[in-house]
C-alpha cells in the first residue's frame, strides 16, 4: 500500500503526469462554465449600461435643444439694436425723449421672439440705469415686475436683483415662475448680463423654461433604473433632481470622468454606479446614480445554473479520470520493469517514458559523438596541411604522397590553381543570426562558404578550403582539360559561388584567382599571386572577380604612362565652381577628370591615390579663397582626409570625394546667401530709418496717412506698411496714431486746450475719430482722460 501511494503521488511519475492531464480535461468545462456564467453576467451589466446610457443620451438630446433655443433668443436679443440702445442708454443722454418711444417699439420686437421661441416659456429684459424690466408687449418697474413673476420666501427681492447685477455672468440658475391663475412653477433660467460700463451694471437677458418640460425625459430613466437623475452646472451645483433624495449632496462630483463614463461609489453602505454625459453644446453635466444590487438580481439565475453544471461535471469526469489511469498505467509499469537493469544516467523514480527513451539513446548519443570528432580534427588537421602547403612550409617530415593519402586529398591532374575569397559585407546575414555570439556567426560564415565553394569545385574538379590571413583560399586540383577549358571553369566557379552567396544568405565577396601552375610545389606562388591581384580591389572595386592574369595585363599598361590627367585648366574650373557653390556643374568637372584618368587612361594604384588628394587638395584651395583657415570645413574634420586615402577601392574614393564636394558647394552658397542677406538687412534699416523720421516730422498733419507714405516713397502703399511691421512690430498707421495721441496728451495736460482744439492740433479731422481712436489706445475717452488730469 505504501508502494502505491508513493507511486501516485510522485512529482516525475508519468502516473502523475496523466492524472494532472486528465484532471486539466476535467477543469475545461468547469472552466467554461465560469467563463460563460462571467460573460452572462457581464452582458447583463453592459446591457443595463447602454439602455441607461442611451436614455441619458435622449435627456442630454432633449436639454441640448432647450439650451440651444435658450442661447439663440439670447443672441437674438443680444443684436437687436432697440435693445442694445435701451440697455446702454448712450443714445439717451443726448435725445431723451425717445426713450419711451424705443422702450415701447422693443417691446414690440418681443412680441416676436415669444412666437419664434415657443420653447421659452418666460423671457425678459432687465434694464439697469432705468431700474426696468421689458417684457414681450409690456414694461414694468423692477419691484412690480419681481412681485408679478417671482415673488417667494426662496428668492428675496434682493438676491434676485444680485442675479441681474452680475458682471460678464452666463449661466444657469434654478428658479420658480409665478403663473397667472396662481400657484409657482419650479423653472431653470438662463441669465446672460451685459458688461458693465464705468464699473456699473448695464443689464442682463433672463429667458426661463418650467422644469416640467425636461423631468418628463428624466422620470423615464428613473423608472427604468430606480435610481436618481441629475443636471448639474460646470460648478458641480444641481440644478434640476429626479428625487428629494439627499444623495445629490453627497455625490463626489470630483470623481466624474472628464468627458462621460462611469464610476462606483459608497454611500451609506449601498453601492452605486454613476454615470455621466457632458452636454454637446453647454457645460451642463447629465447624471444618474444607480444601484449595483439591481444587476445582481438578474444575473442570480445564470449563476445557480453554472454551480450545478460545475458540481455535475467534477464528480463525473473524477470517477472517469480514476478508471482510465488504472487501465492505461499497466502496461507502462511492465516496461519499466523490463527495462530496470539497463544502465541510465536516471533515478528509477523519475518518469517512466523518460527512463525508457534514455536507455535506448544513451548509446546512440555517444556513438553519434564519436563520429563527430573524429570529421572536426580531420577537417582541421586537413585545413593546417592546406594552409602551410599555402604559404610554402609543407610537413617535411612525411613525403607529399602520403599527406595527401592522409587528409584523403585526391589529386587528378598536376595542374592547379588558387582561387581567394574575401568576405566584404555580411551584416545582413549576422542580423538574421538570433541566440549566437559574433564569434559562433562567423563560424558559421566561414562553415556555410566552404561547403558552398566545395561543392561547385568538386562538380568538375577537387577544391580544398582553408582560412589564410582574413581571407578564404581554395586549392583545386584541376581536371585534364585545355588551359582556357580550366580558367573558364575557376571564373564559373567564381561568379557563382558570389551569386549564390548572395542571394541566399545576404554574403557578398569578392573573389582573386591565380594563374594555372603545374605541380604542387608552386602552391605558394600561386598564393602569392592571388593576394597580389585582391590588393587591386582598389581600382576595380568590391565583389568583383580578379583574375591575375588580367591584372597583368592592365599593370602593364599603367607602368608605361607617364602620370595621371588633371590639367591647370581643369583645376581652375573646379576651383571656380566651388566657388560660386554650383554642386551640378563641380560634380560634373570631377567626374570628367576621373573619366580621363580610369576609363580613357589607365593608372596604377599608386598614382590613383596620389590623383584623389590632389583633388581634395583643390577643394580644400577653394574653400580656402572663400575665408580663413578657420572657417575651413574640410581642414576642420581631417579624419575624412584619412578616410579616404585608406579606402579599400576607387568607388568608395569617388563616392567620399563627391560628399566633400558636396559640402564645400553649400558651404560657399551659404556664405553667398548670408552676404546678400546682410545687405537686404541694411537697405531695410535705412528705409526704416527714413519712414521713421518723417513720421516723427509730420505726424501732426491732418493728410499724412499710409497711401501719402507709399506715394513718398515709391511703393505700394499695403508693402510698405508690411515691410515697416515686420521691421518695427507695428504697423505704419498704429504708429502714427500712436504719437497723435501722445501730442493730444501732452497738450490737454499742459494747457486749457479743449478736447476738440486737441483733437485738431494733434493731426485729427475728425473729433469722432479722435475719440475713438483714443479710447482704443488708452482705454477710456479723451474728455475722461482730461477731466481726470485737471482734477
Amino acid at each position: 500500500m505504501e508502494k502505491q501511494r508513493k507511486k501516485w503521488f510522485n512529482s516525475r511519475s508519468v502516473l502523475m503526469t496523466w492524472t494532472l492531464s486528465y484532471l486539466a480535461v476535467l477543469l475545461l468545462p468547469v472552466i467554461l462554465s465560469a467563463l460563460v456564467y462571467m460573460q452572462s453576467s457581464k452582458m447583463l451589466t453592459d446591457e443595463i449600461h447602454l439602455a441607461n446610457n442611451s436614455l441619458l443620451k435622449q435627456l442630454r438630446e432633449l436639454m441640448d435643444k432647450q439650451v440651444e433655443a435658450m442661447e439663440r433668443l439670447n443672441f437674438e436679443l443680444n443684436w437687436n439694436t432697440k435693445v442694445r440702445e435701451l440697455v446702454d442708454q448712450h443714445k439717451y443722454n443726448i435725445y431723451p425723449e425717445e426713450y419711451l418711444y424705443d422702450l415701447h417699439s422693443a417691446t414690440k420686437d418681443l412680441v416676436l421672439y415669444q412666437t419664434a421661441y415657443s420653447e421659452a416659456d418666460l423671457f425678459y429684459v432687465y434694464i439697469a440705469k432705468q431700474d426696468t424690466v421689458m417684457l414681450p408687449g409690456i414694461y414694468r418697474d423692477t419691484r412690480f415686475a419681481y412681485n408679478e413673476h417671482h415673488q417667494s420666501s426662496e428668492l428675496s427681492y434682493e438676491e434676485w436683483i444680485s442675479l441681474l447685477r452680475r458682471d460678464k455672468f452666463k449661466g444657469f440658475v434654478p428658479m420658480k415662475r409665478l403663473l397667472d391663475r396662481g400657484g409657482s412653477l419650479p423653472a431653470l433660467a438662463y441669465i446672460s448680463t451685459y458688461d458693465y460700463e464705468d464699473g456699473k451694471p448695464a443689464g442682463a437677458n433672463v429667458i426661463m423654461v418650467d422644469q416640467s418640460k425636461i423631468l418628463t425625459a428624466i422620470n423615464n430613466i428613473q423608472a427604468f433604473s430606480k435610481g436618481q437623475v441629475l443636471i448639474a452646472d460646470a460648478d458641480n451645483k444641481v440644478l434640476i433632481s429626479s428625487s428629494e433624495s439627499t444623495l445629490s449632496s453627497e455625490l463626489p462630483f470630483g470623481k466624474l470622468p472628464e468627458g462621460g463614463g462611469m464610476f462606483f461609489w459608497k454611500s451609506g453602505g449601498n453601492k452605486y454606479e454613476v454615470f455621466n454625459i457632458p452636454s454637446a453644446v453647454s457645460k451642463l453635466q447629465y447624471i444618474s446614480i444607480i444601484p449595483s444590487e439591481i444587476y445582481w438580481k438578474k444575473a442570480q439565475l445564470v449563476r445557480n445554473l453554472t454551480l450545478a453544471s460545475i458540481a455535475v461535471s467534477l464528480l463525473g469526469g473524477g470517477l472517469l479520470t480514476y478508471f482510465f489511469l488504472r487501465k492505461n498505467y499497466n502496461p507502462v509499469q511492465r516496461l519499466v520493469y523490463a527495462f530496470r537493469n539497463k544502465p541510465s544516467g536516471r533515478e528509477n523514480n523519475g518518469n517512466e517514458f523518460l527512463y525508457i527513451q534514455q536507455a535506448v539513446d544513451q548509446t546512440l548519443t555517444e556513438m553519434d559523438h564519436m563520429v563527430l570528432e573524429m570529421k572536426k580534427q580531420h577537417y582541421t588537421l586537413r585545413s593546417n596541411f592546406v594552409t602551410r602547403l599555402l604559404k610554402g612550409k609543407p610537413d617535411n617530415g612525411l613525403p607529399l604522397e602520403e599527406s595527401l593519402a592522409a587528409y584523403e586529398m585526391e589529386l587528378l591532374s598536376e595542374e592547379f590553381a588558387v582561387l581567394l575569397f574575401y568576405v566584404e559585407d555580411h551584416d545582413i546575414f549576422l542580423e538574421r543570426i538570433q541566440g549566437k555570439s559574433t564569434g559562433e556567426k562567423l563560424k558559421l560564415l566561414d562553415f556555410i562558404v566552404t561547403n558552398v565553394v566545395e561543392e561547385l569545385a568538386n562538380s568538375k574538379h577537387r577544391g580544398y578550403m582553408t582560412e589564410a590571413d582574413d581571407a578564404l583560399a581554395c586549392l583545386i586540383s584541376l581536371s585534364a582539360k585545355s588551359p582556357e577549358e580550366q580558367m573558364q571553369d575557376l571564373l564559373q566557379v567564381a561568379r557563382t559561388a558570389q551569386e549564390f552567396l548572395a542571394e541566399k544568405y545576404s554574403i557578398y565577396i569578392t573573389v582573386s584567382l591565380s594563374s594555372v601552375h603545374s605541380g604542387l610545389e608552386q602552391a605558394h606562388q600561386a598564393y602569392q599571386e592571388a593576394m597580389y591581384s585582391m590588393e587591386y580591389k582598389l581600382v576595380m572595386g568590391k565583389q568583383e572577380i580578379l583574375p591575375y592574369e588580367e591584372i597583368e595585363r592592365y599593370t602593364s599598361r599603367s607602368e608605361s604612362d607617364s602620370g595621371y590627367y588633371y590639367p591647370l585648366q581643369s583645376e581652375q574650373q573646379l576651383i571656380n565652381y566651388v566657388k560660386v557653390g554650383d554642386f551640378p556643374a563641380a560634380k560634373g568637372a570631377l567626374e570628367e577628370v576621373l573619366e580621363m584618368n580610369f576609363s580613357k587612361h589607365s593608372v596604377s594604384v599608386p598614382v590613383a591615390r596620389c590623383l584623389m588628394l590632389d583633388l581634395v587638395g583643390t577643394l580644400i584651395k577653394s574653400i580656402g579663397e572663400l575665408g580663413g583657415a578657420q572657417e575651413n570645413i574640410l581642414i576642420q574634420n581631417p579624419r575624412r582626409i584619412d578616410r579616404l586615402s585608406s579606402s579599400e577601392t576607387l568607388a568608395e574614393m569617388r563616392e567620399q570625394l563627391v560628399s566633400m564636394l558636396q559640402e564645400a558647394c553649400e558651404f560657399a552658397e551659404a556664405k553667398r546667401m548670408q552676404n546678400v542677406q546682410l545687405n537686404r538687412q541694411r537697405a531695410l534699416d535705412g528705409l526704416i530709418g527714413e519712414v521713421s523720421a518723417y513720421i516723427d516730422g509730420h505726424y501732426t498733419d491732418p493728410g499724412l496717412n499710409v497711401s501719402l507714405l507709399g506715394q513718398l516713397f515709391e511703393m505700394k502703399p499695403t508693402y510698405l506698411s508690411k515691410l515697416f511691421k515686420d521691421q518695427t512690430g507695428e504697423g505704419l498707421l498704429e504708429t502714427v496714431n500712436r504719437k497723435r495721441i501722445e501730442r493730444a496728451k501732452q497738450l490737454m495736460s499742459g494747457s486749457r486746450l479743449t478736447v476738440n482744439e486737441a483733437a485738431e492740433k494733434s493731426g485729427f479731422n475728425d473729433v469722432g475719430t479722435f475719440i475713438r481712436t483714443f479710447k482704443k489706445i488708452e482705454g477710456i475717452t479723451p474728455g475722461k482722460y482730461k477731466e481726470i488730469n485737471d482734477e
